[in-house]
């Protein structure tokens, strides 16, 4: 469910709804809102709908935590129900079409969208990693505001539209200045702050926005992409490297290394678990001019004194000049020394990009 906190806090207006009744609302520089998302249905037919506070109320703190997500899913018949709050909104307006309300113990909410959820991947929630939502939405802020920016491989530019109070309660404006220094950014991407010289506008690209969080759960939305948007070409994909493992978080493994081949020259970063006789993480590839997250699952052997992965891996997003890019399922080789020093991996298959 953790995705849909990114996916909700998104969500301002229903796509279907007339242009003609979009509206413009102020105000909401610093602005605390909540939401309720509600999970209906099964794999991979669910729908997850978006219920907002915005314009409506500042989610009182009395309210909001009386609520229990489990008596509440019961109540609404709901598989799920995910309390995404507090939160922050930081630009000065947002022009969109309002959606239908309803009362929810004594305070109205607004709908604001309604997800598609068609795999488990759509419920996990990976810090750093795009997620694509409908919406027709502006973002607004006046000139001489500071706004705090995403800078991600190949010069996209993600900038937040909300600050969360999810993970950290004591989060405040004041201190989303120095953020950087608390976040455990990719390799390649950097955190900002700019004051604005004149207004800035974020909108969505043909009806899509794409967002990412932080750790933190802190929101932001595509600003401007190096690349332009437009068909992808299938590839081929012929990578290989070196690896070695380091340390990382606890139960988790952590590789590092090099890769060379059809995308270029650049570093891997592979994070997950071992269980079961397979591996089962994601990774990232930094190249000079963009960056490539992916998946993986790696079934293994021990023999002759080496460990032997051979599975498959899925290219899920990309910044930069990799924007955009996907694939099915790549076949992975990848034999190690049982120290985990001494990797050897290739990864052969195609890609859109």
């Amino acid at each position: 469910m953790k995705a849909l906190l990114a996916a909700g806090a998104a969500g301002l207006a229903l796509a279907a709804a007339p242009a003609a009744q979009a509206a413009t609302l102020g105000g909401l520089h610093d602005a605390r809102y909540c939401e309720i998302i509600e999970l209906r249905g099964q794999l991979p037919n669910a729908s997850a709908t978006v219920w907002n506070t915005i314009g409506l109320n500042r989610c009182p703190a009395k309210w909001w935590n009386a609520f229990d997500a489990g008596e509440l899913a019961t109540e609404r018949g709901a598989l799920a129900v995910l309390l995404n709050g507090p939160r922050h909104f930081l630009m000065d307006s947002v022009t969109a079409s309002p959606g239908r309300t309803r009362n929810w113990h004594g305070q109205k909410l607004r709908r604001v969208a309604t997800i598609p959820i068609k795999t488990a991947a759509d419920i996990q929630q990976t810090p750093y990693t795009d997620r694509v939502v409908e919406r027709t939405n502006i973002w607004r802020w006046k000139p001489g505001r500071t706004v705090y920016e995403l800078v991600a491989p190949g010069g996209d530019v993600y900038t937040m539209q909300a600050y969360s109070q999810i993970r950290d309660r004591t989060l405040k404006l004041k201190d989303l200045r120095t953020l950087g220094k608390r976040l455990d950014l990719p390799p390649g991407w950097r955190y900002r702050a700019r004051r604005l010289r004149g207004p800035l506008a974020v909108a969505p690209l043909n009806g899509e926005a794409t967002i990412v969080q932080d750790e933190l759960q802190n929101t932001y939305q595509l600003q401007k992409a190096a690349r332009k948007p437009g068909r992808r070409k299938r590839r081929k994909v012929s990578v290989e490297g070196r690896s070695r493992m380091v340390p990382g978080e606890p139960g988790q493994i952590t590789d590092v290394g090099t890769v060379t081949g059809s995308l270029g020259k650049g570093t891997m970063a592979l994070t997950g678990t071992l269980a079961e006789g397979r591996f089962t993480g994601t990774f990232r590839l930094l190249f000079k001019d963009g960056s490539v997250y992916g998946r993986a699952v790696l079934p293994f052997t021990i023999a002759d004194g080496r460990i032997h992965f051979r599975g498959t891996a899925q290219l899920v997003s990309g910044t930069g000049r990799f924007r955009g890019i996907t694939s099915g399922d790549l076949q992975v080789r990848d034999d190690n020394t049982l120290d985990g020093q001494n990797g050897v991996l290739s990864v052969e298959g195609y890609a859109r990009y």
